[in-house]
């Protein structure tokens, strides 16, 4: 039997093969750190938003300038243009909205008013809840110096803006139904919730 070499189909020349480095007399293997996956809460979450966008004065959210924009959702979401139920303005701009749901939507200069007026608490749905919110988001801002447009007189309303004072107005949208239509048409979807609350900024 002839082999390979012999044969000329081999060379005898060898290739220098590195040695391993688990070889070499000073080798040690690397400690590399071990990463343990985050785990963040909801509560830490909140917190680092919260540090991010403190909430603000009322004195200081009047003076913003603040303004929501326009409802953006769509689907079945309630912050929809066709489910608006009231508009709440402060010096002309929309700072608030409540749709037919009793769902708010706040620009997040006007955080405060989710402090104050604890929708979590609330046990009523659809416009019913829609009206009672409007109406007690009203009472806190008039609580922090603004002033109700259609309760002035021309007087009234020109001593307002000189001086600064925020003016308030709440807008009914054509879209708010009575609270039997409401009713009547969510009966046809499923159950009813209380309505929730967004933010989001202006």
């Amino acid at each position: 039997m002839i082999s390979a070499l012999s044969s000329g189909l081999m060379s005898s020349l060898q290739i220098d093969v590195p040695t391993p480095l688990t070889e070499t007399p000073d080798f040690k293997f690397r400690e590399i750190a071990k990463i343990e996956p985050q785990k963040t809460s909801a509560a830490d979450m909140r917190a680092a938003w919260l540090a991010a966008h403190p909430v603000i004065s009322p004195a200081e959210a009047f003076a913003s300038g603040a303004e929501l924009g326009p409802p953006s959702g769509s689907g079945r979401d309630d912050n929809q243009t066709k489910n608006v139920h009231t508009e709440i303005k402060v010096n002309g701009k929309v700072i608030a909205r409540i749709y037919n749901t009793g769902s708010v939507e706040i620009a997040d200069e006007y955080r405060f008013l989710s402090d104050k007026t604890d929708f979590a608490g609330d046990k009523m749905v659809g416009p019913d809840l829609a009206e009672d919110r409007a109406r007690r988001i009203k009472v806190v801002l008039q609580g922090y110096g603004a002033v109700m447009k259609d309760e002035q007189d021309p007087v009234g309303l020109l001593t307002a803006t000189v001086t600064k004072v925020p003016i308030l107005e709440l807008l009914k949208a054509d879209t708010a139904p009575s609270q039997g239509a409401w009713l009547k048409a969510q009966a046809k979807k499923g159950p009813l919730d209380p309505g929730s609350f967004f933010s989001r900024s202006a």
